[in-house]
């Protein structure tokens, strides 16, 4: 299915349906210095359909990787699993050269990794995990650890482990019969959900009425039911197939800012983005609004949503004296969940938060991201519907959250050399 190079002549991978350049660039023809720059290793996928996209929908970012690491006198390469020589311990990846991808030809492994691998895509995961757990052997860091990663793709894992220290998160549990019952009995709101998945697929909000009529919400459509038996028989047969998988779906108390029986305002989360530095402390690189622009469960990019800047929201919803504490709460409980997570895991490079304020102002975790992705603030910088000064903000953030990962991985490798 994908052209490789040969482990054992040396010559670099070139698959024939993309334009990427054949002549080899190794570490000391990319060096300006006499000495050769520290090297972060992207792992990902190669995408060999994609004409012009070697790596699929992220090969942009990685560009935008590239020319981060450059500007921290770091040399970033990207590459997949099947990229990897166990035996010789090298790696043919690619890197941007004067604007243009070319293949680096075999070299020694990195001295960081940068993780923004498969998780849950059937095709790419195994080998993905397996290379983890190869370089995790060799003593390499990662930005992100991997026992980090495959924690947040297991929500109710997650959950736990936040509600146990003390964080704000909604009440959840595996969906069954009696699971679901007691939810729609003691919430007014509850939402559905896999316990493995992302983007907002599966996900669907259950509303009671004032009436005790119950409204069910999915991503393509809307169902009105007289009581609770007939929403719980309705759920269970749309869940069917989800809770056949191996990890099944969750039930979890729906959090919101407003009623939901009176809600005025679209539903809407905060992602803040939080990052080490170079000096490996925590900072947050910036915050968005997510604000669903249709009837649907989610707030994802991905299903519609738009992004804006959070302090219009809140204002309308809180009024300032109130949005300025919850931004302050939002900020905190990040930065011990931050915490939190370095503890259990090790060093923790980034995480991306989702949080909902509850009618009272009081932020929740709605998920933790262990590969967050920085399309909120792009979409802001390059927003007609904002003043200039705002897009500039944004983009400014924008290109400080690519370049914080290099610059703690640059930590990393110092750390690494003088242990």
């Amino acid at each position: 299915m994908k052209s490789k190079a040969s482990q054992n002549n040396g010559q670099a991978r070139r698959p024939d349906s993309i334009p990427i350049s054949t002549e080899a660039v190794t570490p000391s023809r990319m060096a300006t210095e006499a000495v050769t720059p520290i090297t972060v290793g992207i792992l990902t996928r190669r995408a060999p359909d994609e004409q012009g996209r070697p790596f699929g929908p992220p090969t942009g970012f990685f560009e935008e990787c590239c020319e981060a690491a450059a500007a921290l006198d770091l040399r970033a390469v990207v590459f997949e699993a099947s990229d990897v020589d166990t035996a010789e311990e090298t790696v043919s990846a690619a890197t941007v050269v004067d604007g243009r991808w070319v293949e680096c030809g075999r070299e020694p492994w990195p001295a960081v990794i940068y993780d923004r691998a498969p998780v849950l895509d059937p095709a790419g995961s195994q080998a993905a995990y397996r290379v983890r757990e190869l370089f995790d052997r060799a003593g390499i860091p990662f930005v992100n650890p991997g026992s980090f990663v495959r924690l947040a793709v297991d929500k109710l894992e997650m959950y736990r482990r936040l509600a146990s220290a003390g964080l704000a998160t909604p009440d959840t549990a595996c969906l069954d019969v009696l699971a679901l019952r007691t939810f729609l009995a003691r919430y007014d709101h509850v939402y559905i959900k896999p316990r493995v998945g992302s983007l907002g697929e599966g996900v669907m909000e259950i509303v009671r009425s004032e009436e005790g009529r119950q409204v069910i919400r999915t991503l393509d459509a809307t169902y009105e039911t007289g009581c609770s038996g007939a929403a719980l028989d309705r759920i269970m047969a749309l869940t069917a197939e989800a809770r056949a998988k191996p990890m099944g779906c969750l039930v979890q108390q729906g959090i919101s800012p407003e009623p939901v029986g009176e809600r005025r305002f679209p539903r809407f989360d905060m992602r803040l983005l939080m990052q080490k530095t170079g000096r490996s402390r925590w900072g947050l690189t910036g915050l968005a609004a997510r604000v669903g622009q249709t009837s649907g469960p989610t707030t994802n990019l991905s299903n519609g949503a738009r992004s804006e800047e959070v302090e219009p929201v809140l204002d309308a919803l809180y009024g300032r004296p109130l949005r300025k504490e919850i931004l302050r709460r939002a900020e905190e409980v990040s930065l011990a969940t931050c915490r939190l997570l370095d503890e259990a895991f090790g060093p923790v490079g980034e995480v991306g938060l989702d949080i909902v304020p509850d009618t009272a102002g009081l932020p929740w975790i709605i998920e933790v991201n262990a590969r967050p992705g920085r399309n909120v603030f792009r979409r802001i910088a390059r927003s007609k519907d904002v003043p200039a000064p705002a897009r500039q903000q944004y983009g400014a953030i924008r290109r400080t959250s690519v370049a914080r990962p290099f610059e703690y991985a640059k930590a990393l490798a110092v750390i690494r050399s003088t242990s």
